[in-house]
């Protein structure tokens, strides 16, 4: 296993890499880091090279200056990480929430550089509609008062713990407050930033594409029931009939049910 950082448009991007073998390239969500993927990391068989980055304004990870939050903005931003990780064959992906804005992007702008695709808990649609706290961010002055509230020591683990309570069932108190410790600054400012600058209108001109392409590829879906902030309806949506739906999971399948999880990824991906 290694820690590296790479340089990407002007900005720092901490990886962490895990095993030897076909790449899984591994793209987390809101409010997550790579971390939200170690505990599958460990669960894999030997073959795969779990490959996770932390994406801009999250853990180590520093944002562009100038940075690009459209779709053609991000897919680039992906691409320069990956020729900067120097992948030599397709890789697989494995998706999650805001992650899957950027991996699924990317994947439409580079077809061949994808093998498999594993998606959790995301979506690429234009009838996605925010949820409550997505629309609280996405609302000027309210989204910063909010984060500034979930910046507070007491009150802000505790509205934090409560919306992870309610989001992921299966998520342990420590998970609970490990992710509430990693939630920085600037990792607070970037879900502003980002969440502004996502419509799902725009995925419009996108999603008959996307789901063209994934049509044509293995793709597995493995999403949580009771999933608050994203519908169960959307794990149908993804142009497969693989699709794993767990009823006592929500949000978070990664850290919820990582044993059931890494099941589907290794079979999956040994297929």
């Amino acid at each position: 296993m290694a820690s590296e950082t790479h340089r990407v448009q002007g900005a720092d991007v901490h990886v962490w890499r895990q095993g030897e073998g076909r790449p899984l390239l591994m793209l987390h969500g809101n409010p997550d880091s790579h971390r939200v993927w170690l505990p599958l990391m460990e669960r894999l068989p030997a073959g795969i090279e779990a490959i996770a980055p932390d994406l801009p304004g999250f853990g180590a990870s520093g944002v562009p200056a100038e940075q690009s939050l459209t779709l053609d903005g991000q897919a680039q931003w992906l691409e320069e990480l990956v020729a900067s990780l120097g992948l030599d064959q397709p890789a697989d992906l494995l998706v999650h929430d805001i992650g899957g804005f950027i991996g699924l992007a990317w994947l439409l702008r580079h077809p061949g550089r994808v093998r498999r695709v594993v998606v959790t808990n995301t979506a690429f649609h234009s009838d996605y509609r925010w949820h409550f706290w997505a629309r609280v961010w996405r609302t000027p002055v309210l989204g910063e008062l909010s984060m500034a509230m979930l910046g507070a020591p007491l009150i802000g683990r505790m509205l934090f713990g409560q919306s992870l309570r309610v989001g992921g069932p299966g998520l342990s108190r420590a998970q609970r407050d490990d992710t509430f410790d990693a939630y920085h600054a600037r990792a607070r400012a970037q879900v502003l930033r980002v969440y502004r600058a996502t419509d799902p209108e725009r995925f419009a001109d996108e999603e008959g594409e996307a789901q063209a392409l994934l049509a044509r590829l293995p793709v597995r879906v493995v999403w949580g029931r009771r999933d608050i902030f994203i519908p169960p309806g959307f794990a149908h949506r993804f142009a497969t009939d693989d699709v794993h739906v767990l009823d006592d999971v929500g949000h978070w399948v990664a850290l919820e049910a990582t044993d059931r999880l890494a099941a589907l990824v290794a079979e999956h991906l040994g297929d």
